[in-house]
């Protein structure tokens, strides 16, 4: 009968293959994967053989394509030297323009903008484009310190000085031919005026807030706070609207002559100071 000694002596052929077997996989799996590591080095290194250099950067990584962005700032947008709010000022940005952006990092873009390339911040834009402007095209009337935009085809005619209205000046608009001259023992009743009383804030508004039936709304313009006033003409019969306003130290009154409350309220959006 074996002994357990013998046993074990033919036992020990079998495990010496065993973990020859296991050791020879160990290797041959590691000769895979160091194969594979200069594989892949060789596939990202540059084509001329010179030394790649590796940048890191924090934030938000490079865009890959082009993003059509707006400004979002009612009093424009700077374009930076740097992502940095510290940076040198290159230029303003009008609120929604179009900008496209070429690069993404830290919270800002870069674009390019009147021949310039610089930065500017994310937070103060908008991948949703602007609703077109109504008034683009139209023409613009400088007065005495302010400007209106009035309609494409429209005539404007300025009247200057008129005692007789209690006004400082007199500028009528509209959609067919204006008289040189105010007519005279006639009420004067053209689409559009744009007026500057002699009166106070409180005259002026008072002319109309006493009329019978009117109704009242406040409104701003140029961002100044006014009152629009819609009421029934007691002569013609017809539906009205005026707007008495105070801006640059003068009282400004807008009105209608029946039937283009709408042209009135798109040309006093376009009212400016200066």
């Amino acid at each position: 009968m074996p002994s357990s000694r013998m046993y074990k002596m033919k036992r020990r052929p079998l495990a010496d293959k065993r973990k020859k077997a296991i050791l020879a996989s160990i290797i041959a799996v590691s000769i895979l994967l160091i194969g594979l590591g200069y594989y892949m080095l060789n596939k990202t290194a540059p084509s001329d053989g010179k030394k790649a250099s590796i940048v890191l950067q924090t934030g938000d990584r490079p865009l890959t394509q082009d993003v059509t962005v707006y400004v979002s700032a009612d009093g424009g947008l700077s374009l930076r030297s740097d992502h940095d709010s510290n940076s040198s000022r290159l230029e303003l940005i009008p609120d929604k323009t179009s900008l496209t952006v070429t690069e993404e990092l830290d919270g800002w873009y870069q674009v390019s903008y009147n021949n310039k390339t610089g930065w500017i911040s994310k937070q103060y834009t908008t991948t949703v484009a602007p609703a077109a402007d109504p008034t683009s095209g139209w023409a613009v009337f400088t007065g005495s310190g302010y400007k209106i935009k009035y309609e494409t085809g429209w005539m404007a005619q300025d009247y200057g000085a008129n005692p007789t209205l209690s006004d400082v000046s007199l500028v009528a608009f509209s959609n067919q031919d204006l008289p040189t001259t105010l007519p005279v023992g006639s009420e004067f009743i053209a689409p559009v005026t744009v007026s500057i009383s002699t009166k106070s804030l409180a005259d002026a508004q008072s002319a109309y807030s006493s009329i019978a039936g009117v109704q009242t709304e406040a409104i701003t313009i140029a961002g100044q706070a006014g009152q629009k006033y819609t009421y029934t003409s007691a002569s013609s019969n017809t539906q009205m609207t005026a707007i008495v306003l105070a801006a640059g130290g003068k009282v400004f009154v807008f009105a209608e002559g029946g039937g283009y409350a709408d042209d009135l309220l798109k040309m006093t959006a376009t009212f400016t100071i200066g």
